[in-house]
């Protein structure tokens, strides 16, 4: 009998405890999303600042030039960290939100870094995934830019990380894992001397420590001419993203 009491006595106890402490639990605030930016029609977000006034423009030139001659839309978004959030399931959120991608094509591409965090995503619109695999996004991240990521070289690496996707939606993107040597043909010496000339050349002239990386991209078909004519397509299509893409860390 006195078992019994004490035993409901501390149920007796404890109920309300257990009330207060759910009440308490409820009324915590959740955990706050990170923010996705604004896009504002601006293709190029550094919120980490780790790009130059410069690149930043060149790389907003270059994707509108894109844009212009295919329609294909492709948004650079660097940030600071993750701050906890699944880098896939934000590189869809921020895609979704920024309407990347025309809604009758499915044709964006989302390139998503964490500085902190050494994460970096392409996030592949339902209409490229076909051209922009998993595979290929996955050798692009490894290939082009881990490796100047990891050596602090996040411009050299954000440019050759678009230019790649570019060559990838046009099916000419050829790097292999692990890259293989050519044979025959032009020595490789006569492009790294042409390179290093056209290096020597961009700083002389004034157009800061990244136009070399423009130069070289240029000189192997990766930038292409510039379309100066037309106006910038509306950015608020809607294309469509299901998961397709590769995320990798550096």
């Amino acid at each position: 009998m006195v078992k019994n009491k004490l035993k409901n006595l501390r149920i007796y106890f404890l109920l309300p405890v257990a009330v207060l402490a759910f009440i308490f639990l409820l009324a915590l605030p959740a955990k706050a999303q990170l923010k996705v930016p604004d896009h504002a029609g601006v293709w190029v977000h550094d919120e980490a600042g780790v790009l130059s006034a410069q690149t930043k423009s060149q790389l907003e030139a270059y994707l509108k030039a894109e844009r212009d001659s295919t329609s294909n839309q492709i948004a650079v978004l660097i940030v600071p960290s993750l701050e906890g959030e699944d880098i896939s399931a934000w590189g869809i959120r921020v895609a979704d939100a920024w309407k990347i991608g025309t809604k009758e094509n499915d044709n964006g591409v989302l390139l998503l870094v964490a500085i902190k965090d050494k994460r970096v995503r392409i996030e592949v619109g339902q209409g490229l995934e076909g051209v922009l695999t998993d595979a290929l996004s996955s050798r692009i991240n490894r290939n082009e830019i881990a490796p100047r990521f990891r050596q602090g070289d996040y411009e050299g690496g954000v440019i050759a990380g678009v230019i790649a996707i570019k060559k990838a939606i046009k099916g000419q993107y050829v790097n292999t894992d692990p890259p293989q040597r050519k044979h025959g043909g032009r020595s490789p010496w006569v492009t790294i001397v042409v390179i290093i000339l056209l290096l020597i050349f961009a700083s002389r002239k004034g157009g800061g420590g990244m136009g070399g990386y423009w130069a070289a991209g240029m000189l192997m078909g990766g930038l292409g001419k510039r379309n100066s004519g037309g106006s910038d397509r509306d950015y608020g299509g809607g294309g469509s993203f299901g998961g397709g893409g590769s995320s990798d860390s550096w």
